[in-house]
């Protein structure tokens, strides 16, 4: 398996999620410049927060500047493994790769800390490898993690099992008062229908060894690589 992380320039998150998957996880990564035009030498791709592509522009005006937009609309739609977290999941629902869209969160703010989060379910590679019942701290920095479906866009995500995470407590428990970018249905993580697609708004990568203590985002992250299989998408 090769690893592809899409790069901006003057963005960071790609230079965390290539630190982790190279000397944490011990992958082949390639990096991808958002000006290159295909990348058929890799089996999934990447795209990190803080990238400053989506600051303040559409996907539909970032695409006109960067080819590998471009192509990562055909990667995906031929079964290759795409995941966006952070700014990187907004730019997925953007490109219509994933359901609903992710606006500003609620009061306007940026938002940066630790959040509680559990699987919803465990039939994509995500959430495959996780325990029943676990509950994950993950920290989220945005300005737009707000998550927004309309009704008839959640019975489907409900029916096919798309989405892979929720907002909770320490305890696991759901509810409105800890749902903190004010996301419809406290959800913090989608997937597609073909279950190929995978977008987050926590960044595991931030939260995967923290002075030499394993973290939650490790397990999200290992449970991904361990079950992403070429050619099953």
């Amino acid at each position: 398996m090769r690893y592809g992380v899409l790069k901006f320039p003057g963005g960071h998150g790609d230079a965390e999620l290539i630190h982790i998957l190279r000397h944490h996880f011990k992958k082949d990564v390639r990096e991808i410049w958002y000006r290159e035009e295909k990348f058929t030498d890799i089996d999934a791709l990447f795209i990190g927060g803080g990238f400053p592509c989506v600051h303040g522009k559409t996907f539909e005006e970032c695409r006109d500047e960067s080819p590998a937009l471009l192509y990562m609309v055909e990667f995906a739609s031929r079964g290759g493994f795409v995941t966006g977290f952070g700014n990187g999941f907004r730019l997925l629902c953007e490109a219509g790769l994933l359901p609903g869209e992710l606006k500003r969160n609620a009061g306007e703010t940026f938002i940066c800390k630790q959040v509680f989060i559990k699987p919803e379910n465990h039939s994509n590679p995500v959430t495959i490898g996780l325990q029943q019942g676990d509950i994950l701290r993950n920290p989220i920095a945005t300005e737009y993690g707000r998550f927004v479906a309309g009704e008839a866009d959640l019975v489907k995500m409900r029916e096919h099992g798309q989405i892979m995470f929720r907002y909770c407590d320490h305890e696991g428990r759901i509810s409105e008062a800890i749902n903190v970018t004010g996301s419809t249905d406290n959800i913090a993580g989608v997937c597609n229908r073909k279950k190929n697609v995978f977008g987050m708004v926590p960044r595991p990568e931030r939260a995967v060894a923290i002075f030499g203590k394993e973290e939650d985002g490790r397990l999200i992250l290992r449970s991904l690589l361990d079950h992403i299989v070429v050619g099953s998408a």
